[in-house]
């Protein structure tokens, strides 16, 4: 049963649903591959781990590894879209005491800025918004740039009681454990 995320790099698919959100315009110059892109994210339930993903999710990305500071990321997550592997785990999500997507039908994961840690490796400072609740995460990521091709793979972890995912019953950790594990792969390549 969990949860998230959001994130980083996704897909330009959907531009109707990024604008119904109020997710500020960002002048993308990649374009996403959602068939070779993922969100995706685990936990663990009476003691069992288990995999999910968000099938649906847009965004608007705007990097350039060469000018960190003009770099932007908007990630918009149909929060209705996620599968945990599970028939009664995905009956449960969509409802008021998970995602509660009847009031809050998208996550949102907004990049404030950029960090060049060395080689392949970067971080990334954003607002995530779940649930109506907006906390600020670092998520850490790799990113290979080939030509017009790139490859960007990051993992965050995040406890789904800081934005209140998981009520009555399923506060405590009896049944479900707190910290999520959320992974996010995109491939992504430059417009024509």
């Amino acid at each position: 049963m969990l949860i998230i995320l959001g994130f980083l790099l996704a897909a330009c698919s959907d531009q109707g649903a990024v604008a119904q959100d109020a997710t500020p315009a960002v002048q993308a110059n990649w374009l996403v591959d959602k068939a070779k892109s993922s969100i995706g994210f685990s936990s663990e339930m009476t003691d069992e781990k288990f995999t999910g993903s968000f099938s649906n999710f847009d965004a608007q990305i705007n990097f350039n590894p060469d000018d960190l500071a003009g770099s932007k990321v908007v990630v918009s997550i149909d929060m209705s879209s996620a599968d945990a592997g599970d028939a009664d785990r995905n009956g449960a999500l969509p409802g008021k005491e998970w995602f509660f997507v009847k009031s809050f039908p998208r996550g949102k994961f907004e990049s404030t800025g950029f960090t060049h840690l060395g080689g392949d490796a970067y971080e990334v400072a954003a607002d995530l918004t779940l649930r109506g609740v907006t906390k600020s995460v670092i998520l850490p990521f790799s990113l290979k740039i080939e030509d017009d091709h790139a490859v960007m793979e990051g993992k965050l972890a995040l406890n789904r009681r800081d934005y209140n995912i998981g009520t009555g019953m399923w506060k405590a950790q009896d049944w479900v454990v707190h910290e999520v594990t959320v992974v996010v792969r995109v491939e992504a390549n430059k417009p024509e």
